[in-house]
């Protein structure tokens, strides 16, 4: 969470940083939603939180180059939406799937130690719901559920506007529910709804369906253009993922009963291809009329949801601070 004491305004400027296992992006953005400049990174296998905490002051003190030569304002905040078990109140990390050696990391002391600045910190499927809430198909939608698709299936959940979090930040890791004997792992267990439906689970999907019909070196975005354009194993695939997406989330949405979900990257690139059996499993999995079934969309910031995730922990800040 922001200090109490943040001068953070409509003209400030926001340091973003949004962190999984695979990347690292950093951006410079505005409470406006205004994204100024970005820059990607690699996450080193195996890398510590120490390894990971320097390259974010390497990439960090790279972009504000980039902005002082454009005479962009110097942040006065850092916003950071990370992936893992991240307790909102005091800030570690307990645990992540994608970063393996991390145990009880103070993150967010961390980096405000580092940056001498406020930091707003937010476990990623809630970043992502801000985001979409603030910017994207969540817009005067107050009771919506995210899914977010990388590094695991988790959701991010928004009732009136508010986000729904726990202590320890463990909330919404629905990609631990086993939906079969055997499948994919993903990262997560064989079987699972992570297995089936997480971005690393459906790369595996496609190999284990279809393992001489794409090259070794072939990656889930190669799979994704190939349903594009209208490859019928590559459809087959993603049909399958998003049958058990929709089976996972029929005891979430007799839950909640929330108006709208809303699917991430990179699920939303496929729009209808995954969505559409998501939508019909789900109504068949929970035998409610169509009138009574949330709405499922794909993103509506997709290809920019990762650099507004990044600032969207601290633009829920400031707005939660100003409404008061």
């Amino acid at each position: 969470m922001l200090r109490k004491d943040t001068s953070l305004n409509t003209s400030s400027n926001i340091l973003g940083i949004n962190l999984d296992g695979e990347r690292l992006l950093v951006v410079c953005g505005s409470p406006t939603g205004t994204i100024y400049e970005r820059l990607f990174a690699p996450i080193p296998p195996q890398a510590d939180f120490p390894t990971v905490l320097e390259l974010i002051m390497v990439q960090s003190d790279r972009l504000l180059t980039l902005t002082k030569a454009q005479h962009l304002a110097l942040p006065e905040c850092v916003s950071v939406a990370i992936s893992g078990n991240v307790d909102p109140e005091t800030g570690v990390l307990s645990s992540a799937i994608d970063f393996p050696l991390w145990k009880l990391e103070p993150v967010r002391s961390q980096i405000q130690l580092r940056f001498n600045l406020p930091v707003a910190l937010e476990q990623k499927a809630n970043a992502g719901a801000l985001a979409e809430y603030y910017f994207g198909a969540g817009q005067k939608t107050g009771n919506l559920v995210f899914i977010t698709l990388a590094p695991a299936v988790r959701a991010g959940i928004l009732t009136d506007g508010k986000l729904y979090t726990n202590s320890g930040g463990t909330a919404g890791q629905i990609g631990n529910l086993r939906l079969a004997a055997e499948g994919p792992a993903g990262l997560a267990r064989p079987g699972t709804l992570s297995g089936f439906a997480s971005a690393a689970g459906m790369l595996e999907l496609a190999r284990m369906r279809f393992p001489q019909h794409w090259e070794a070196d072939a990656d889930l975005f190669q799979i994704i253009r190939d349903a594009q354009n209208g490859d019928p194993f590559a459809l087959e695939v993603f049909s399958e993922a998003g049958t058990q997406l929709g089976r996972g989330l029929a005891a979430l949405t007799h839950l909640l009963q929330p108006d709208l979900i809303v699917i991430g990257f990179p699920g939303c690139l496929l729009e209808e291809a995954f969505i559409q059996p998501a939508r019909a499993a789900l109504s068949a999995a929970t035998d409610l009329a169509g009138s009574a079934l949330p709405r499922i969309v794909p993103s509506g910031l997709c290809a920019r949801l990762l650099e507004l995730e990044a600032i969207a922990p601290a633009i829920h800040q400031f707005r939660s601070q100003e409404s008061k």
